[in-house]
């Protein structure tokens, strides 16, 4: 009976209601997410080394560079600018960026007799950069806006711009935006390397600022000589961007540091000016305001083409004096894209 009992209570279900084994199934395969390319990563392999730098331009180029560049000289030794052709206002602003014990009335009186900084410090006070929904008509709440020392170093920018000017529309013509772009790669690097000497606790963060101003402000004042010998017919119009970039790179510390000289500047920028593109710079204390300007203004090439490699090897040199690995380096190149877009907005192109 017990028999008969367990064969009925464990007989097989009918057809219909019997389970059926699952497939079998392989390993499991984890979902693969596709790894985001770092816009980094380009410029890094040239700064470490893991490509090689690719030649920059032509012989045919570089030969146009050689016959150019000592009519350019000879050129800027014939009409060397005067010594009131350099805005003394800007030194007077970055001077008193110098003092530490600073306070609001002594920049003040400094910038606001120039209507010209007065309006601009208020522009940029009410520019998205800074606005809190309430105009600003004031230049004591534009400071407080803006910050002592940030109302300082844009109103340095506007009292030297005039030095990249051109005194004929013809001559601006000539090469158009790169008149402006010097001038905006000029206030880049010297709010970069400010801000990276001040973060890194390196250098002095006003001296970095004046380097950044003022060390290749010999480039401008080549390229007018480089307009005026091509209004004269002695150079052909329509030169390649790449020759032109080349010729202000070889001749502007010669030019700068002239013009160091002749406008009286700070001894340390005069310094800075000569050394700041010799091939191997000493790894010591003395010249880190000249590895800051040198690293901060290679990292500001490569944010503007990542393929720039006119001062690579300085720039590398300098990465190995400030003990940088790739993370410092790449936090630097955000920096300076930051920079980029900032000064864009602090000092919009003149209206022509």
């Amino acid at each position: 009976m017990l028999n008969l009992i367990s064969r009925f209570f464990h007989r097989s279900p009918p057809p219909g209601l019997r389970k059926v084994p699952p497939p079998a199934q392989g390993p499991r395969k984890e979902a693969v997410i596709p790894a985001v390319p770092d816009p980094f990563d380009e410029p890094w392999r040239l700064l470490n080394g893991a490509e090689a730098a690719p030649r920059p331009w032509s012989q045919e180029e570089q030969d146009l560079v050689d016959r150019i560049e000592p009519l350019v000289l000879g050129h800027f030794g014939e009409h060397r600018p005067s010594l009131t052709s350099f805005p003394a206002l800007a030194i007077r602003i970055i001077d008193l960026l110098n003092d530490p014990d600073l306070d609001m009335n002594q920049l003040l009186k400094a910038i606001s007799p120039d209507p010209a900084i007065a309006v601009h410090i208020l522009r940029v006070a009410n520019s998205a950069m800074y606005s809190r929904g309430t105009e600003v008509q004031d230049m004591r709440v534009a400071v407080m806006r803006i910050g002592l020392r940030g109302v300082g170093e844009i109103a340095a920018g506007v009292a030297g711009r005039s030095l990249f000017d051109v005194a004929l529309r013809v001559e601006y013509n000539l090469f158009g935006e790169r008149w402006n772009r010097l001038f905006l790669d000029t206030m880049a690097v010297a709010f970069g390397s400010s801000q990276f000497a001040f973060e890194q606790q390196v250098g002095r963060a006003d001296r970095a600022f004046q380097a950044g101003m003022f060390v290749d402000i010999g480039k401008t004042i080549a390229l007018r000589s480089l307009a005026a010998l091509t209004l004269a017919g002695k150079v052909e119009p329509g030169l390649p961007a790449r020759v032109v970039d080349e010729l202000l790179e070889r001749v502007h510390v010669e030019v700068g540091c002239t013009l160091h000289q002749i406008w009286n500047l700070p001894a340390h920028l005069a310094e800075l000016c000569r050394e700041h593109h010799e091939p191997v710079l000493p790894d010591d204390p003395e010249h880190m305001d000249a590895h800051i300007l040198r690293l901060v203004t290679g990292i500001h090439r490569l944010v503007l083409n990542p393929l720039d490699t006119a001062r690579l090897e300085e720039t590398r040199q300098s990465i190995q004096a400030m003990r940088l690995v790739r993370r410092g380096v790449k936090l630097l190149h955000q920096e300076m894209a930051e920079q980029v877009a900032r000064v864009a907005v602090l000092y919009p192109a003149p209206a022509s």
